[in-house]
């Protein structure tokens, strides 16, 4: 009976650390190789809401806003105190078109982390696309008072003709 112990101990352990390897991998990798090992996490835990976001982060980058929106939401379904979810999930909505839907996603992010210069800059952004100018200018200055590199906020002031 020990012997049967021993190699179920084996077994989990085996498919603890490939766990641990597709987290890592999803983590540090980019493009499709994060996005595959993403999805091998995800299908070994299905509740690891880490691995929604970032394979949701690599769909924004390959501008598939669909499935990075179904990503996030889904890491928000797991956890719904991940700033960074939100604050993903509204830039997904603005890139897709969508701003309207991206500001109240930005809001929320802001609730959990009001310091978070990128949820800051995702607003500023989404208020430019919405038209509201002030705002936009506001939370660009908001989020480099934070971040002094965060160069979309610097670039959005420029576009505002506000200089950074």
């Amino acid at each position: 009976m020990p012997r049967l112990v021993v190699v179920w101990v084996c077994v989990v352990t085996g498919a603890t650390v490939a766990l641990a390897d597709a987290r890592r991998d999803c983590f540090e990798k980019g493009g499709d190789i994060a996005i595959r090992a993403c999805t091998e996490a995800i299908e070994r835990d299905p509740k690891d809401a880490v691995s929604h976001v970032n394979r949701a982060f690599e769909y924004v980058q390959k501008r598939d806003h669909a499935r990075a929106i179904a990503d996030y939401s889904k890491a928000i379904e797991l956890d719904a105190g991940r700033s960074d979810a939100y604050q993903g999930r509204a830039w997904a909505y603005l890139k897709a078109g969508k701003a309207a839907q991206g500001l109240a996603d930005a809001e929320r992010s802001l609730q959990i982390s009001p310091k978070d210069a990128r949820a800051l800059d995702t607003r500023g952004h989404i208020y430019e696309a919405l038209g509201r100018r002030e705002d936009a200018v506001a939370d660009f200055r908001r989020a480099l008072a934070l971040e002094p590199r965060m160069q979309g906020s610097r670039e959005g002031l420029q576009r505002l003709g506000v200089r950074p």
